[in-house]
């Protein structure tokens, strides 16, 4: 193909846009170059972010190229852009920053072939009516199956191995050491220890009145351990009165003492001599001997009552753990798959737009170029635009005007985009400024408050001029699943050609910087109208 020079010179020669063709097929590559003259020491920025070129596709952005030109400098920059659908298109006006003083290129026009075909060996067919046609089912179904499949999976894990499965044979129980042998024991590894050389008085006398405590208590079967001195020895006497602790009166003078001293060494930071120490530990000993001598003999009737009670006891804790291992496995078990059941459910209602998809899936997206109406209308948009009426008389405008109206709306955006495209039957005299009117009339009658109301000229990146109306308003959203009522920033533009007249609606939240990022993409997408006829 022969290239095709065609350039535009802003700003004195200073930027200058060049494309090496005007014409390409479909997903061929062309090159559009951006030359600046300027001094050596100026800042230039040139155009970074691939949606700055849309409806083109950036394909390569090229590193700069340097021309010395006596004492200026021409930087070159180019860019491989390209687009997959036959039109007419326009290359949007370009931002160079110098010195970061802003410099722009005007629009290009790309025309895009078509495939070719051959209208007199291909037959021709008259246009289908419209027919409405129901959506088609999803897979939701399967996932729910395939969810109580594993569910009752689960379920009979934990019937069969928590609740059913009984062990044959009980382990035997370790035979414990008897209490006097262990604190016997313990007193041999206090001397032991190091904690006199370190004069730690506290922590051993802790030690030391531990043993002969526990020893008491599982001994004498009374609750020594949470007991005070006084209580302790009180309980002490009161089992000897009853004849059930043969124990010496000095014996439990002697306990009553090493106790006492304890604790004027734990809370009174006392320091006993060496000799009080050594003696209040052969005193303990002593207290044990004679304690086991003073407890009467259980019978063997008693000891396996005793034994029989133990393992009851045992069985119980069992049963109580296993019991809170299979809650916490079933609990477990919801959780997940009450979220695997959300987000699925979640998935199915946004992909079938019962409440649309959030602010980020919409601009991260897949978006979808398309033509609508008659008059061939073309916007690129984050979701399709569906049809939501077949070709009647307009609401908007009360003449002899066909309207076809196309929507997509997103409430946990919120984005709601309108496009309605009006075509006369005959000619009519209407202004763009009488469209605004009847729609201010429209939001209204339909319980629309607090309108704030601005309108100007609009000319498009492209050069597509029409009329802007835009301010903020709180809609009355009564089909609304979330709420009945948001504040919201709106923008309607009137385009009128040859045959009609295109009506665009956006909606989003206020102060909303990523509904304002969707709107500026839409806008940049909508193809010169006069160009597709």
């Amino acid at each position: 193909m022969c290239a095709v020079l065609f350039s535009l010179v802003v700003q004195a020669q200073k930027v200058v846009a060049v494309v090496d063709s005007t014409q390409l097929k479909i997903g061929e590559e062309i090159k559009l170059s951006i030359i600046v003259e300027a001094d050596s020491t100026a800042s230039v920025v040139f155009p970074q972010e691939a949606n700055e070129f849309l409806p083109l596709e950036l394909l390569e952005a090229y590193k700069v190229d340097t021309l010395k030109k006596d004492t200026k400098y021409n930087l070159t920059r180019k860019y491989g852009l390209t687009q997959f659908d036959s039109g007419n298109y326009y290359i949007p006006k370009q931002k160079i920053l110098i010195n970061e003083k802003p410099f722009y290129t005007d629009s290009i026009r790309i025309a895009v072939a078509d495939v070719a075909v051959d209208t007199l060996k291909q037959k021709m067919y008259e246009i289908k009516e419209l027919v409405s046609v129901e959506k088609g089912s999803s897979n939701w179904w399967k996932w729910f199956l395939g969810i109580l499949g594993i569910l009752a999976i689960f379920g009979l894990y934990f019937y069969y191995f928590v609740f059913q499965l009984k062990a044959k044979k009980k382990k035997k129980k370790k035979k414990e050491i008897p209490p006097y042998d262990r604190a016997l024991l313990q007193l041999n590894e206090l001397d032991n220890s190091t904690l006199l050389l370190k004069s730690e008085y506290k922590d051993y006398y802790s030690e030391l009145t531990n043993i002969v405590r526990q020893y008491i208590e599982e001994e004498v079967r009374i609750d020594a351990l949470e007991s005070t001195t006084e209580e302790l020895i009180r309980k002490i006497e009161a089992q000897k009165q009853a004849g059930y602790l043969d124990l010496k009166e000095e014996t439990i003078k002697n306990l009553k003492n090493v106790l006492q001293t304890a604790d004027l060494v734990k809370f009174a930071k006392s320091k006993p001599d060496d000799a009080v120490v050594q003696a209040d530990r052969n005193l303990v000993e002593h207290i044990v001997v004679e304690t086991k001598e003073a407890v009467p003999e259980i019978s063997e009737e008693e000891l396996r009552k005793d034994e029989e009670y133990k393992l009851r006891l045992l069985e119980e804790q069992r049963k109580k753990r296993r019991f809170r291992n299979a809650a916490i496995g079933i609990v477990a078990m919801i959780i997940t798959f009450g979220g695997l059941i959300g987000y699925a459910t979640l998935s199915y209602v946004k992909e079938n737009t019962y409440i649309g998809h959030s602010m980020d899936d919409l601009i991260n997206g897949d978006w979808v170029t398309s033509e609508y109406g008659i008059s061939g209308f073309t916007i690129a948009t984050p979701q399709v635009l569906e049809r939501v009426s077949p070709i009647q008389k307009s609401d908007t405008i009360k003449s002899p005007v066909n309207s076809e109206i196309f929507q997509y709306q997103s409430y946990l955006a919120p984005l709601a985009i309108n496009l309605e495209t009006l075509t006369f039957t005959k000619q009519i005299d209407i202004t763009a400024d009488q469209i605004v009117e009847q729609i201010l009339k429209q939001y209204e009658q339909a319980g629309t408050t607090e309108i704030v109301v601005k309108r100007d000229e609009y000319e498009s990146p492209r050069g597509i001029k029409g009329l802007r109306m835009y301010g903020a308003a709180t809609f009355n959203d009564v089909q609304n699943p979330l709420g009945t009522s948001q504040r919201r920033a709106y923008e309607v533009y009137i385009f009128e050609e040859g045959i009609g007249i295109q009506i665009l609606r956006i909606m989003y939240a206020e102060n909303d910087e990523e509904g304002k990022k969707v709107l500026d993409r839409i806008l940049n997408s909508i193809t010169q109208i006069e160009e597709q006829k």
